[in-house]
This record gives C-alpha cells, structure tokens and sequence, in this order.
C-alpha cells in the first residue's frame, strides 16, 4: 500500500464514508425484516380469508397476496426514511 504527502494509505483514501455505510445497512435490514413481514402477513390474512365465506368472485391468495405487498412496501418505506431522517455518521 501506499501513501500520500499526507501519510494516509491508498485503502483508508477510498473507503466509502461510514454514514452511507450506515444508511445501506438501514435499508438492508428494514428490506429483510420486510420480507418476514410480508411472508407473516400473508399467511395470516391467507388464513383468515379463507375462513370467512367470500364470495366466489374473491381470491383469498390474491387478496393475501396484497397484503403482504403493502406490509413489505410500509417497511421498505419506512427503512428509507429512517436512514435518511438518521443521517447516521455526520
């Protein structure tokens, strides 16, 4: 490795800065308890759609299907706000 006038190295010059580090992390995280929302919430409203009697033109797998779409997209949201209104390392 080498260094500059300055004495840092080369690798400490283009490392990314931490709170963009910080803010991927924040959405990767709120994308992966996401998916265990949305796979949660599909099952529930799955079950309980297909205890209540709907009527034949309803399909509980698309209605469930729904659901979890909207779950998913609220934390995915939700994630990116936070990371954004955090402004994590500066």
């Amino acid at each position: 490795m080498g260094s500059d006038p300055n004495g840092q190295t080369n690798a400490l010059r283009y490392q990314e800065p931490a709170g963009r580090a910080m803010q991927s992390f924040i959405v990767v995280i709120g994308a992966t308890f996401g998916a265990l929302a949305s796979a949660c919430a599909y099952l529930i409203s799955y079950h309980e759609y297909r205890q209540r009697m709907l009527r034949l033109d309803q399909n509980p797998r698309r209605m469930a299907l729904g659901t979890a779409i909207v779950t998913f997209a609220f934390f995915l949201i939700a994630s990116i706000v936070l990371s954004v209104v955090l402004k994590p390392g500066t």
